[in-house]
C-alpha cells in the first residue's frame, strides 16, 4: 500500500504543479506529464501484484472522526479497478495537454489539468478504502471534481444544463449511499468493511434494503437504465479526454460498488440476481438502440457506455445467481467476465472517446453528417478508432471478444444446471442481439465519418492530431490488441477476482476455465496472425499502386455526384431503428424543403423531466414557508420537537 500512497502523492503533485506554475506553461506541462505519468506507472505495480495473488497487508489509521479507524487495502478486486484507473487516467491526462492547448482563451486550462489529477487520485482512494468514512469522502471528491470538469465550457447553456443534471443525479447517489451505510452499520461496532461483513447475517430480510439501496446508489453512478439520464448529457458536454475518463473509469465505480457489496454480503438472494440480470438486458439492448439513433459522435459513444454497462451487469447478475443457487462455476465465470469487461471497456471506450476528440479537434464538428473522408486526412486516428470499434463490437482478436466470451460461458454454463438458474441461459440471445446492433452502429460511425467524401468544409480541411494526442491512442490500441491475442495472460487474474467474490479458493476454481483459455489463445493468435499476413500481402501488392479507371463509372444519370448523395448517419440506421420505433426515441421533422430526424432520450424526455417539473410546481406551494416571520419559524420548530417527542414516547426510545 505504500506504493499506492506514493502513486497518489505523485499524481496530486502533478496537479499542484499545473496549478501553481500556470504562468510557466512549458515547465508546468513537463512536470504534469512526469509526475502524473510516473504516479500512474507506480500505481500499476501493486495493482498487478494483487491480481497475480500477492497478499498485500491493509493499512489502519486512527481517525479523530466518528466511524472508527480508516482502513486501506488492495485485493484482486481493487487491483483490477486500480489498474483501469491508472491506465486510463494516465492516457487521458497526457492527451488533455495538447487537446486543451487551443482552448485556452478565457478558460483556466491549468485548473482543468489539476482537477484531472485530483479526480484520478480520488478514484484510487475509492477502490482502496476499506472503511465507510474514507470511501464516502473520496466518493464525494470524485463527484464534485467530475462536475467541475463537465462544466469546463460553462459559457454554453447546454453545458450548464448537463452539469446541473449530473449534480442532481450524483448527489441522489450519495444520499442513497448515506442511507445504505446507516442501515447496514447501525449494529456494527465501527464502520470498517470488516465490521459490516460481520453484521451482514443480522440484516433483516437477507439485506434486501441494503441491496436495493446499493442498486440505486451505484446504478445511478454506473448509468444503468432507467437511472442513466445524466450520462449522455454529461459525456457530450465535457471535454473529450474528460468524457473518456468518465466513461472509462468514473462510471465503473458503480460496478465496483456493486461487486464490493456482494463481497461483503457473501451470498445475495436470488431475486436480486434476477433483477440485475434483467437490468443488464434492458440497459444493453436499449443503450445500443439509442446509440444507433444518434448523430452526435460523443452522445453516440455515451449511449454505448450504457450498453456496455448492461453487458457487465449480465456478468454480475449471472455471478449473483451462481452464488444464490450454489453453482460456483457460473459465479466465478460471471464475475470474472464482468471484471474483465470492465477493464476492457475502460481501454477501448477511452480509445474511442480520444479518437472522437481528435476528430473534433481537427474539424470542430461533432455531427456525423458533417464529416466524411477523414481516413485519408487522419490515417492514424482512423486506424486507432477502427481498432476501438472492432474491440467494442467484440470481434476477435481484440479484448472485447475475450471478456464477452467469459460472460457467454457463464450464461451457457447456467443452462446445464438442474435448478432455476438454467433460465438465465436465455440472456445469451440478448447478448448476441447487443453485439449485432453494436456492429451495425460502428459500421455506421466508421463508414460515415472516415470513409467516403467530406460532407463539409471542416472535414475537407482536417489534419492529423498532434503527437501528444496520437500516442495515448496508439498505446490504448496496443493494449486492446495485446489482451485480445493473449487471453491466457489476463483470464486467470480475472478468474481470481471471480473466486474472491464467491468466497472459494481462488486457484481451485480458476483451473476450471484454464484449458478453454489456452484454446482461446490459440484461436485469437491464429486470427491475429491471419489478419497481419493479409495486411502485409495487401500492402505489398496494392499499397503503392494507384488503381486507374478504364472508363467513367455510370453515375445513374447524374453528371456530378456530390457528397450529399452519400448515406447519412440517420439513413444508414433507418431500417434497424424502424424495428425498434417504439423505444428508439426518434422524432421526425418533415417539410416541403427538408427531412430530418432528431434522437432524444425517452426516459429523460418522457419520465425524468416531467417528474422534475411536477416537483418544481409542488415546491412553489411550500416556498412561502421560508418567507414567514420569525414567530412562525419558531412555531415550526416547536411543532417539529413535539412530533419527535411523541415518536420517542411511542417507540420507547430514550436516546
Amino acid at each position: 500500500m505504500s506504493y499506492v500512497a506514493a502513486s497518489i502523492c505523485l499524481i496530486l503533485a502533478g496537479g499542484g504543479a499545473a496549478l501553481t506554475l500556470s504562468r510557466r506553461v512549458r515547465l508546468s506541462h513537463a512536470l504534469f506529464r512526469v509526475l502524473v505519468g510516473g504516479g500512474c506507472v507506480l500505481g500499476a505495480g501493486p495493482a498487478i501484484a494483487a491480481l497475480t495473488g500477492v497478499d498485500l497487508p491493509d493499512v489502519r489509521m486512527t481517525a479523530g472522526v466518528p466511524g472508527g479507524p480508516w482502513v486501506f487495502g488492495l485485493d484482486a478486486l481493487s487491483g483490477a479497478f486500480l489498474l483501469a484507473i491508472v491506465t486510463v487516467g494516465g492516457a487521458c491526462a497526457l492527451y488533455g495537454i495538447p487537446y486543451l492547448a487551443g482552448d485556452a482563451a478565457g478558460r483556466a486550462v491549468h485548473r482543468a489539468h489539476a482537477l484531472v489529477a485530483l479526480l484520478i487520485a480520488a478514484l484510487a482512494v475509492v477502490v482502496t478504502a476499506r472503511a465507510v468514512m474514507p470511501f464516502l469522502i473520496a466518493w464525494e471528491v470524485m463527484a464534485i471534481t467530475s462536475y467541475m470538469l463537465i462544466v469546463f465550457k460553462h459559457d454554453r447553456p447546454a453545458v450548464r444544463r448537463a452539469g446541473l443534471l449530473y449534480l442532481v443525479a450524483t448527489h441522489a447517489s450519495t444520499l442513497a449511499l448515506f442511507a445504505l451505510f446507516a442501515l447496514w452499520g447501525r449494529d456494527a461496532h465501527d464502520l470498517t468493511f470488516v465490521a459490516l461483513t460481520a453484521c451482514a447475517p443480522r440484516l433483516p430480510a437477507g439485506g434486501a434494503a441494503v441491496l436495493g439501496l446499493a442498486l440505486v446508489a451505484f446504478g445511478i453512478k454506473a448509468g444503468l437504465v432507467p437511472l442513466h439520464v445524466w450520462l449522455p448529457e454529461a459525456h457530450a458536454a465535457a471535454p473529450s479526454h474528460v468524457s473518456a475518463l468518465m466513461s472509462g473509469v468514473v462510471i465503473k465505480m458503480g460496478i465496483y460498488g456493486l461487486l464490493r457489496v456482494i463481497a461483503l454480503l457473501v451470498t445475495p438472494p436470488a431475486w436480486w440476481g434476477w433483477l440485475v440480470l434483467a437490468l443488464g438486458v434492458i440497459s444493453g439492448v436499449l443503450g445500443v438502440v439509442w446509440a444507433l439513433a444518434q448523430h452526435d459522435i460523443k452522445r453516440l459513444l455515451a449511449f454505448h457506455s450504457i450498453e456496455n454497462i448492461g453487458i457487465i451487469l449480465l456478468g454480475v447478475g449471472a455471478g449473483a445467481l451462481g452464488l444464490a443457487y450454489g453453482a460456483p462455476i457460473v459465479a466465478v465465470l460471471g464475475f470474472a467476465g464482468a471484471t474483465l469487461h470492465t477493464l476492457n471497456h475502460a481501454l477501448f471506450k477511452t480509445l474511442l472517446f480520444l479518437g472522437a476528440g481528435s476528430v473534433i479537434h481537427a474539424t470542430g464538428a461533432r455531427d456525423l453528417d458533417r464529416l466524411g473522408g477523414l481516413a485519408t486526412r487522419m490515417p492514424l486516428t482512423a486506424t486507432a478508432f477502427l481498432i476501438g470499434s472492432a474491440a467494442i463490437v467484440g470481434l476477435p482478436p481484440l479484448n472485447g471478444f475475450v471478456s464477452e466470451w467469459l460472460i457467454y460461458r457463464s450464461l451457457l454454463q447456467s443452462g446445464v444446471s438442474v435448478s432455476e438458474i438454467r433460465i438465465a441461459v436465455l440472456a445469451t440471445g440478448a447478448l448476441a442481439l447487443i453485439g449485432a446492433l453494436a456492429l451495425a452502429c460502428f459500421a455506421k460511425v466508421v463508414g460515415v465519418a472516415f470513409l467516403g467524401r467530406a460532407r463539409d468544409a471542416s472535414a475537407g480541411g482536417a489534419h492529423e492530431a498532434p503527437r501528444g494526442m496520437t500516442w495515448p491512442m496508439v498505446a490504448l490500441a496496443g493494449a486492446c490488441a495485446a489482451i485480445g491475442v493473449l487471453p491466457a495472460v489476463v483470464v486467470p487474474p480475472a478468474l481470481r477476482v471471480g473466486a474472491l467474490l464467491t468466497g472459494g479458493p481462488a486457484m481451485a476454481l480458476a483451473t476450471v476455465a484454464d484449458p478453454a483459455a489456452g484454446a482461446l489463445t490459440v484461436f485469437t493468435l491464429s486470427v491475429g496472425s491471419g489478419l497481419l499476413v493479409a495486411w502485409v500481402l495487401y500492402t505489398a501488392l496494392f499499397g503503392r499502386r494507384r488503381l486507374r479507371a478504364a472508363a467513367e463509372t455510370w453515375r445513374c444519370g447524374f453528371a456530378r455526384p456530390t457528397a450529399r448523395m452519400q448515406y447519412t448517419s440517420s439513413s444508414f440506421a433507418a431500417p434497424l431503428i424502424a424495428a425498434f420505433r417504439a423505444v428508439a426515441g426518434v422524432h421526425t421533422d418533415r417539410s416541403a424543403h427538408a427531412f430530418a430526424t432528431h434522437a432524444g432520450d425517452p426516459v429523460l424526455d418522457g419520465l425524468a423531466l416531467p417528474a422534475w417539473h411536477t416537483i418544481r410546481t409542488a415546491a412553489r406551494w411550500f416556498r412561502p414557508l421560508q418567507r414567514g416571520r420569525l414567530s412562525r419559524s419558531l412555531l415550526y420548530v416547536v411543532a417539529a420537537m413535539l412530533v419527535l417527542l411523541v415518536y420517542l414516547m411511542i417507540t420507547g426510545r430514550t436516546t
